[in-house]
């Protein structure tokens, strides 16, 4: 999903003695309990954002349109930008830093936003939040590679959401309330279908969309500014210097059969890429594969030999 995997390890360091292992934030139990709040957001079926509030539907899908006077986070705000998200106050500073460390020299404008011309069936133009992107992709990879084991119970779910760094108002998605509507329509649902994925499949699905929900509002929010627009091929910024005019008069045919050609270039050596990079791994297999493959004919080879010197042992014995 992203580079998350080639971060560096937490380095491991000895607990001072006036502050015991037992007495760190990491290690304090978890005890979650229900309250109203949580009910009435956790029962919502995603149609209430727990940060945002309630989320209008439209034949089935969320219509995140912006309204004046709507408080938002500043794109440039990451830490921020991460708690609306789901992220605990801690965890948001974590990654941060993680992603500060990875990518010391990243260059994604200062003011949190982007914008890039996609290829795909179609093409359109699309308001990007690349900073926030990365590290949400670094935290779900994260809670992938987490190995602490956990309770096959919804609260046992839910607490392992909040110990990954979930605010507990996002961390309740991981399980069920009985008086879900799933669970009423659904009993073996709540019995132990919900099991068949763990804390970080549920959390995934549901962090990425709560994500697109606050995106939206944002790309929306640069338009009511006046810093965007939504036109042919999809949403644009307006660049520095440029009015409002300016800049929907600077993508013109040309421009986007520019961007067209460019996009495309793009594509295909992303997907020269892949490849290689699949080339390399399945090298890399075969490779261990053969090593496995000699080491384990060395061994039958060894005991091969062993297995006549020691029935000769024990003949002499005899």
């Amino acid at each position: 999903m992203s580079d998350a995997k080639s971060r560096p390890e937490r380095e491991n360091h000895p607990e001072r003695e006036d502050h015991p292992a037992s007495d760190t934030e990491e290690n304090k139990p978890i005890n979650f309990e229900w309250t109203p709040e949580l009910v009435k957001i956790g029962t919502s079926r995603g149609k209430i954002h727990p940060s945002l509030g309630p989320i209008e539907f439209q034949w089935g899908a969320s219509c995140c349109e912006y309204r004046p006077g709507m408080i938002l986070p500043d794109p440039a705000d990451t830490q921020e930008c991460l708690k609306w998200i789901g992220l605990s106050d801690k965890k948001a500073i974590e990654m941060e830093q993680q992603f500060n460390d990875l990518y010391p020299d990243d260059q994604a404008p200062s003011c949190g936003y982007d914008e890039e011309f996609q290829s795909h069936t179609t093409h359109y133009n699309e308001i990007t939040f690349p900073k926030i992107k990365k590290m949400l992709d670094m935290f779900i990879d994260g809670m992938y590679d987490n190995k602490e084991e956990f309770e096959y119970t919804h609260k046992g779910y839910i607490e392992h959401g909040i110990k990954l760094g979930l605010r507990p108002e996002f961390a309740i998605f991981c399980g069920l309330h009985k008086d879900d509507p799933r669970a009423i329509e659904n009993p073996k649902l709540f019995q132990d279908e919900w099991f068949c994925l763990g804390p970080a499949d549920i959390m995934s699905d549901t962090l990425i969309p709560f994500w697109m929900n606050l995106s939206a509002f944002m790309r929306g929010k640069l338009i009511y500014e006046g810093k965007a627009w939504a036109g042919a091929y999809g949403m644009w910024l307006v660049h520095e210097g440029e009015t409002m005019d300016q800049a929907k008069a600077r993508v013109d045919d040309r421009e986007i059969e520019r961007l067209k050609v460019q996009a495309r270039k793009k594509s295909e050596e992303n997907r020269e890429r892949r490849n290689q990079e699949r080339e390399r791994e399945y090298a890399e297999d075969r490779a261990r594969w053969a090593e496995e493959e000699r080491l384990e004919a060395e061994m039958l080879k060894q005991q091969s030999i062993d297995k006549p010197s020691q029935q000769k042992e024990g003949d002499r014995k005899e």
